[in-house]
Formats: C-alpha cells, structure tokens, sequence
C-alpha cells in the first residue's frame, strides 16, 4: 500500500529514545471509526488505571520482554527483545510489520502517553516516511497529549466513567484533553465503554461535555469534522463477566443523539473475528 506523501512536522523539544514496549505487531484495527483499516500496533507498557474490564492487564506494569512480530500477530512472536528498545529499533521493526500492507500505525497500550516524549520522537520519524498515526488513549493526560498532537493524524479518547471502571475521574482534565482534540486537525472519537453497571447521570455529564465541544465549534472554525461519539459494549474480560443488553445500548444511543450529530455503537470486532 503507498503511504502519504512525507509531511514536515516539528521537531520534539525533549529528545527521549528508548521506550518500554509490551509488543509490536500487524493487525486490523478493531475499534472506532477506524474498523478494517490495517495497522501497525506499537503497545506501550504502564497505565494509571485499573479499570475493571481491562483486557490488557499484561500492559499494566513495566514489562522486561517485548515481543516482536514481523508482520500479522500470529502464533509466537517472530523476536523477544529487551528492553528498553531504542528509537531506531523501533522505527526499523514497525516499517518490516507494516511491510507493503499498512500506512497507518497505531500507539496503543497500557497508556501510551506515559511515554509522550518517546512518542513524539517515534512520530516525527514515521510522519517523515509517510505513515499516518492513530492514538488510543484514556483521555485524562492533556498535558502529555500536547507533546504527541503535533505527530498525530487521529485519536481515540476513553471517557472512563466511575461507574464502569471502578475509578474516580477527573472531568476538569478529560474536558481540557477533549478542548486539545477538537482543536487539532485530526479525525478524532470519544469512546465510552457500556457496561451493564453504567450509571446514566454519569453518561449524560459525559455527554454534555461533548456537547460543550462542539458548540466552541461556533467561535472558532474546525479544520475538520466534529468528534464522534464511540458507544462500545464491554467484551467481558477481568471483573466484568455480562455485556450489556442492545436495549441499554440504544437507550444510551438515543439520549446522546440528542446533543450530539454522530453517535455510533460500534462493539470490538478484532475480538469478534479472533484477531489481536
């Protein structure tokens, strides 16, 4: 597949070059507005939260091993490394993933943004090769976001609501983070995963948050298209045993309609069709 043309992209002012990988590997991306595209993924290690339905545990702390696929995440990794990897590692190891089949490549993890600066660097070698950028994030660092915005072609925020998670959350922070998306000229969506347990006051606070968003949209043009909202049910993993039923979903769907243009429900098809 041909990759972009090569775009200038300013340079990181801080210069970070070794980074804590959990994997790295070919797949379709499974989630948001980005289903069936083929991705490179680049999982990063260590995450802040504990959510109860994380189905990446594995990424939670700092791992010593990184596996290594050289194309489709298929049966064992093709390398284990140490790490820390450095940047040219990692660069030379996502162009063999991405091979002739991906242009797009994904920072995941864990939380990705706990290593920003790495990322940065990392982004600015692979938008100066013509590689497209998705980050999936959890939505609550906007400090970090800024360092890696520049590099980024699309985003992928959580609104990790208490009552799916387990977790407080800061909504002044995941408010500053959604101000930063839908001012930059990416494609972005805010996912909010839908357990059986979600509390619809929280869903609807979430919901006039975004409605907020996009009415700064009126005093200052967008260079793109608003945020769509991502309902994604829960695929049962740690603490969460049931999804939740079509007809909470479509309530869900049906209360955010009303203060947002593009709400979808769009479940993990990665995980529907066995892949990674």
């Amino acid at each position: 597949m041909a990759k972009a043309a090569p775009m200038a992209k300013p340079t990181p002012t801080k210069k970070v070059t070794r980074v804590n990988l959990s994997e790295l590997y070919l797949s379709l991306q499974g989630e948001g507005l980005w289903v069936g595209i083929p991705m490179v993924f680049v999982r990063t290690t260590g995450c802040l939260r504990r959510c109860l339905y994380c189905d990446s545990e594995y990424t939670l702390i700092a791992e010593r091993l990184c596996r290594i696929y050289h194309g489709w995440k298929k049966g064992l990794p093709d390398l284990v490394l140490d790490n820390p990897l450095a940047l040219e590692q990692v660069l030379e190891l996502t162009v063999k993933a991405a091979g002739d089949v991906a242009d797009w490549v994904t920072f995941t993890g864990g939380e990705p943004l706990l290593q920003a600066d790495f990322l940065a660097m990392l982004g600015a070698e692979l938008k100066g090769q013509g590689f497209r950028i998705l980050l999936e994030t959890e939505g609550g660092l906007p400090d970090r976001l800024q360092k890696v915005l520049p590099y980024l072609d699309a985003v992928a925020a959580d609104i990790k609501l208490p009552s799916t998670t387990g977790e407080l959350l800061d909504w002044e922070k995941t408010e500053r983070f959604g101000q930063l998306v839908s001012q930059a000229p990416v494609q972005a969506c805010f996912k909010i995963v839908v357990t059986p347990d979600i509390e619809e006051a929280e869903f609807l606070q979430a919901v006039e948050l975004l409605a907020r968003l996009h009415c700064r949209r009126g005093i200052k043009p967008r260079p793109t298209c608003p945020p769509a909202l991502i309902l994604q049910p829960v695929t049962p993993a740690r603490f969460v045993h049931e999804a939740p039923s079509l007809e909470l979903l479509l309530r869900l769907a049906s209360i955010a309609q009303k203060g947002l243009d593009d709400v979808r429900i769009v479940p993990q098809v990665h995980k529907l069709v066995n892949l990674a």
